[in-house]
């Protein structure tokens, strides 16, 4: 009577199991993580005010929702016509809510004729991320500049890109002038990061430029980026900023 190896038939039924355990696992950890996103909205000149309107509305209702951590407005400030949503959000779960409220599909319905290009959304991975009892909001005494940075990083330069920009972020953050310092990867392009930054005043960030540190990235941006380092910079106006209570 031929032996039956009961051992190879019992490996393979362990493996599957494991891995789909694994993958069920894996499944529920991307729903529980945190979301951040930057969208980037190019209106119509004509369209421009009640698009506008739409977004302020979504943004105030985003604001009141239990999974929203953030939720940021803002106007280029050389471009008028490009606003961009900075928000981030407990979960996936949180996120799937928020599409399902009145005023995120008003945007969503408006944007088909609005645009002059689709809407760009880019899921970000915070680099060095803060819990939200740390992050900081503008003073009444503050006149914020804010930058948004999306670079361009040539293959094979992104481990020393991100290696000079933690140093930078741990001391950019300590300066008294600073309010945000984030710089994220972005799903799917691995040469692609954003960065964004919040700093209490013009002045803030002119100390901040100083610095030996950002000195050492402006000179690492000279070999890292596929174009100079001015290709990239957006400064952006807030809308309607809205202090959260008890936040």
């Amino acid at each position: 009577m031929k032996e039956i190896n009961l051992w190879n038939k019992v490996v393979p039924i362990i493996i599957i199991t494991f891995m789909t355990n694994l993958n069920i696992i894996s499944a529920q950890s991307m729903k529980e993580e945190r979301i951040t996103m930057l969208v980037t909205f190019n209106v119509k000149k004509d369209q421009k005010e009640a698009f506008k309107k739409l977004l302020i509305t979504d943004k105030n209702g985003a604001l009141k929702e239990k999974g929203n951590i953030s939720m940021q407005l803002f106007e280029h400030r050389d471009k008028p016509n490009t606003f961009y949503f900075f928000e981030r959000w407990e979960n996936q779960n949180a996120l799937d809510v928020h599409f399902t409220k009145k005023y995120t599909k008003d945007v969503l319905d408006l944007s088909e004729t609005a645009l002059t290009k689709p809407m760009e959304i880019l899921y970000l991975h915070d680099v060095s991320p803060l819990p939200k009892s740390e992050l900081k909001t503008p003073l009444t005494s503050d006149t914020p500049v804010d930058l948004v940075v999306i670079f361009k990083v040539k293959d094979g330069m992104q481990k020393t890109f991100i290696d000079q920009f933690k140093k930078s972020i741990v001391h950019s953050r300590r300066e008294q002038g600073n309010i945000e310092f984030f710089l994220h990867t972005v799903h799917g392009d691995d040469t692609k990061f954003v960065l964004f930054e919040r700093w209490r005043s013009q002045d803030a960030l002119d100390f901040h430029f100083a610095q030996p540190y950002t000195q050492e990235l402006f000179e690492m941006f000279k070999s890292a980026l596929e174009q100079p380092i001015d290709e990239y910079l957006n400064f952006i106006n807030e809308i309607g900023y809205v202090k959260r209570g008890g936040k």
